[in-house]
């Protein structure tokens, strides 16, 4: 038997608390998407942080999902938000690397 939906739900609101902070960079990066349009760096930035968000919220559910899987399905679980937080981090790497090519080139 799996988790209740009132465990999903504080399970998500707990994802949701606790990566406060990321919540603000996903603020910031749409808010610069915006002023800034759909450029390369800022689709980069926006996208590796909304991933990183999502896989924080699917650890928190995950969490709760595990005391009903066993440690195969776990396993390939955990991989997978690796994975998830590798491509999210290379992703806003590379956008944040674009960004500060873009402002140096004006400066110099």
């Amino acid at each position: 038997m799996g988790p209740s939906i009132s465990e999903i739900i504080y399970y998500i609101f707990l994802g949701l608390v606790t990566s406060l902070g990321q919540l603000f960079l996903v603020a910031i990066c749409v808010y610069y998407l915006f002023k800034r349009g759909p450029k390369a760096d800022s689709l980069l930035l926006v996208i590796g942080s909304g991933l990183s968000i999502l896989g924080t919220i699917t650890s928190r559910v995950g969490i709760g999902y595990a005391t009903t899987w066993g440690s195969d399905k776990y396993l390939i679980f955990s991989y997978f938000l690796q994975g998830l937080f590798f491509l999210s981090s290379l992703l806003f790497a590379v956008g944040f690397l674009l960004l500060v090519r873009r402002i140096t080139k004006k400066q110099l």
